[in-house]
């Protein structure tokens, strides 16, 4: 592999360095600027002055320079905006006015909103990004996106609660500028002016669209396709959800690169009989059109734009009768988003979504050539296999880190639902076409209900089964320094074939996971007390004793708490109520 090929990749290594450095090398707004400003000034003049002699290695050195200093001016100006969505003062019992920037309906009858707001009555020109919950006294609601509502309640700053494995919610949203929340009910809240339902806006198309699949779908097969079609998972249950990670399947839940490469062919193919009428440079264009309509509907999140980029890139490239590199375009399109919005560095999904393609593009190559059956579904099966490998080998690291578990099943999951993301986004598009067939309509979603359902059967079998998760292990931001660096060398050693590098990385590796099983032995056997002002967990050996009131044993809250606890330290739960707190 000729690096120098792939420049994206060079410039956006020192642009990240320059972003997440910002954290604790914090430049100035003003003087990264003025610095950028004289780098790229220099490097101009040094560039394009024939009388100036300069080395490769000089100018690799000031553009390396140029990009840090970009990402550490972007960063700046982010954290400037995020200033401005400082908390105001508390005060019980303030009116509040605010525009609804992000709404979703949560399965346990909540509103989920983010609101841009200021204190009413007030002529302050600031605005203040707040995470709202509005409790429905029914499923239905006349609340949209970009509403303007008047609303009583008192704000909270978001706050972690501090228990072992929990996640953490106050650096997530501090990372979209919000760090207030409130929940309150649905008759605190006055409509003042209706956001936009043109037909032309995001939320409009998607929520038709999900009318459609509301008609002819229910339960969490309805949720199911939310998420896979839509890009929603508010309608999933824990439980479901739960079980998607526990098989490793969570990657098919996020419309990412795998639904975006999908529907690209689908497209394609559907287009094809009609090449008397369209080019197949035309269709390529058409598709892509539709893509970016569809990554519009989907909410424009950063693994659709991620996917809809790098596949606008590689198909352009395609018409012009150049192979573009994947890699090039997936460091061009992380590039972009970053440039559009640094804090998505931060993002779990994002990282996840990119550490992902990135593993499929480096190792899927070398290891489709392991086994090579000429049946062509074994073939299939072994070449979807091998890619489901290649990318939990990028994304082992990360996984560990947040999840603090490692699904043990993925490849029988990957060859299990393998073709299943393909038929329902198939189903899905035959019926937003034809929904307004009823005979047709019906056909499709029997097929669909059915299809869903059979998933669902599957992935609740196989996260059911004995030691379908590995739990307890806790990782530091060093260890997964480390263990990219391994895999990084263990590419090189694969790539030019480097014998001696490559024992030197299995002597490396297998120290490395003495060290994290040894820590994870440790995560399951300590015992240690942690106490909350409304909860008491004790870690006794292996068995976790969580203490709750009884009212909010079986609350989301409480299931939150073992789960991401038990995920850090494994055991057998068992649940008490605090009223018989005194025998313990």
């Amino acid at each position: 592999m000729k690096f120098y090929k792939i420049p994206f990749i060079w410039l956006l290594l020192p642009f990240i360095l320059g972003i997440v450095s910002h954290e604790l090398i914090p430049i100035n707004f003003s003087h990264s600027f003025y610095l950028l400003i004289f780098f790229s000034s220099t490097l101009t003049f040094i560039f394009f002055n024939k009388k100036v002699k300069f080395n490769f290695i000089v100018i690799l050195i000031f553009i390396s320079i140029c990009f840090f200093l970009a990402g550490q001016t972007i960063m700046s100006l982010e954290n400037n905006n995020n200033i401005k969505n400082a908390p105001l003062e508390n005060f019980e019992n303030c009116n509040y006015i605010g525009s609804i920037k992000e709404l979703s309906i949560t399965q346990s009858g909540y509103i989920k909103c983010i609101i841009q707001s200021k204190k009413e009555p007030s002529n302050q020109s600031k605005t203040y990004k707040r995470l709202l919950f509005i409790k429905l006294d029914n499923n239905k609601t006349n609340l949209t996106e970009n509403s303007t509502i008047i609303f009583n309640c008192k704000f909270e700053k978001i706050r972690n609660l501090g228990y072992p494995g929990e996640f953490d919610s106050e650096f997530y949203w501090k990372n979209k500028g919000i760090n207030e929340i409130a929940f309150i009910p649905i008759c605190n809240i006055k409509l003042i002016k209706k956001g936009n339902t043109s037909i032309f806006t995001p939320t409009y198309l998607r929520n038709k669209l999900l009318e459609i699949l509301k008609s002819v779908l229910t339960g969490q097969e309805l949720a199911l396709a939310n998420a896979l079609i839509l890009g929603e998972r508010n309608l999933l249950t824990n439980d479901t959800t739960q079980q998607f990670s526990n098989t490793g399947a969570m990657h098919i839940l996020a419309v990412s690169g795998l639904h975006i490469g999908i529907l690209l062919q689908i497209l394609l193919k559907f287009l094809q009989p009609f090449q008397k009428l369209i080019s197949k440079n035309k269709a390529t264009i058409l598709s892509l059109f539709i893509l970016w309509i569809y990554a519009i509907t989907t909410g424009f999140s950063a693994s659709v734009v991620r996917s809809v980029i790098m596949f606008s890139l590689i198909s352009l490239g395609s018409i012009r009768g150049k192979k573009n590199s994947e890699l090039n375009a997936l460091a061009f399109s992380a590039l972009l988003i970053l440039s559009w919005k640094p804090i998505f560095i931060y993002d779990v999904g994002f990282q996840l979504s990119y550490t992902a393609m990135l593993g499929i593009y480096l190792f899927y190559p070398f290891l489709k050539t392991v086994i090579v059956s000429r049946n062509k579904i074994i073939q299939l099966i072994t070449e979807g296999t091998m890619i489901g490998i290649a990318a939990q080998i990028t994304t082992l690291p990360l996984t560990l880190y947040y999840f603090h578990q490692f699904p043990n099943y993925f490849i029988l999951t990957n060859i299990a639902l393998m073709g299943f993301s393909f038929i329902i986004l198939l189903l899905g598009l035959l019926l937003f076409c034809f929904y307004w067939i009823p005979l047709i309509k019906f056909m499709l979603g029997f097929i669909l209900q059915k299809t869903m359902s059979l998933m669902l059967t599957i992935v609740s079998y196989l996260s059911n089964l004995p030691f379908a998760t590995a739990n307890g292990f806790s990782f530091s931001k060093f260890m997964i320094l480390c263990l990219y660096i391994i895999i990084i060398l263990l590419f090189i050693s694969i790539v030019y074939k480097k014998i001696k590098l490559l024992y030197i990385v299995l002597i490396n590796a297998t120290i490395i996971s003495i060290l994290i099983f040894q820590n994870r032995v440790e995560n399951n056997i300590q015992s240690f007390k942690y106490t909350h002002s409304t909860f008491k967990i004790i870690k006794s050996c292996s068995t976790n004793y969580f203490l709750f009131p009884s009212y909010s044993r079986n609350s989301n809250k409480s299931k939150r708490i073992i789960k991401d606890f038990t995920n850090l330290h494994p055991g057998k739960s068992v649940l008490i109520p605090t009223e018989r707190l005194s025998h313990y």
